[in-house]
């Protein structure tokens, strides 16, 4: 146990960290996420796909993904990696989920759904295809509302507080379980919290379970990594133009 919550703790200190960087750089930054990500993916492995909005950082850093190319990304260098979908991110997870169940792995589909990702009739075709199949897929919303739709519909739906780590990381383990087995797929619609982070380090540090000094070493270890993530982002290549307008 004490491995996984230091597992978890890394996985938001990296979030954090990567999201003040890009408030920096950019000024586009997901703030106070890293609970309901690392909440999430943390149950999840190879089979396993995932959708979230552009730019929504915290879901590929927790299923995973290479920071350095991440930071490439926001630099705009050739060693990059591709951002995040700008529209169709549930079909998409159901297209995941349909082929997981056909091949038979035990595999799931998990869409993060950002704010005002339920107005588009995307969304709700989804919701109807993922019952209507069965799908192993997991809808994480952050707009308010989604638990009292998807109810009409048959899909399993619960509220969690999306700052606290361990009562989202209890609901998708319950979904993602159940998705596997069978069960087809569940909304969690995450209720906005505050201190996701802080609230983590503060959980285990009061219980015992986790010792400061540990927490201490693994921020400054993160540290090091968004630093070298930035160096290595700032020698590399440009990569290639991506202008939408020709220029004359």
């Amino acid at each position: 146990m004490t491995d996984a919550l230091r597992g978890a703790y890394r996985v938001m200190c990296t979030i954090r960290a990567f999201e003040e960087r890009v408030r920096q750089e950019t000024g586009d930054r997901s703030a106070g996420e890293e609970a309901a990500a690392a909440g999430v993916c943390l149950h999840l492995d190879g089979r396993d796909v995932i959708a979230g909005a552009h730019r929504r950082h915290g879901h590929r850093i927790a299923k995973g993904a290479d920071v350095r190319a991440m930071m490439a990304e926001v630099r705009g260098r050739r060693t990059r990696v591709a951002d995040g979908t700008l529209g169709g991110i549930p079909l998409l997870v159901c297209g995941a989920a349909l082929a997981a169940k056909q091949q038979d792995n035990g595999g799931v589909g998990v869409a993060f759904l950002g704010d005002g990702a339920g107005h588009p009739g995307a969304t709700s075709e989804a919701l109807n295809l993922a019952c209507a199949w069965n799908l192993p897929a997991i809808f994480v919303a952050e707009d308010s509302g989604y638990a009292d739709r998807v109810a009409a519909l048959g899909m399993p739906g619960v509220i969690v507080d999306g700052a606290d780590f361990f009562a989202v990381h209890e609901a998708a383990g319950e979904a993602i379980g159940r998705a596997r087995g069978g069960g087809g797929p569940t909304l969690i619609e995450i209720a906005p919290g505050e201190g996701g982070f802080e609230r983590f380090r503060a959980r285990v540090t009061d219980s015992g379970e986790l010792a400061e000094q540990v927490l201490d070493d693994i921020d400054t270890e993160v540290a090091k990594l968004i630093q070298d993530s930035l160096s290595t982002a700032t020698t590399a290549p440009d990569g290639p133009r991506t202008d939408v307008y020709a220029r004359y």
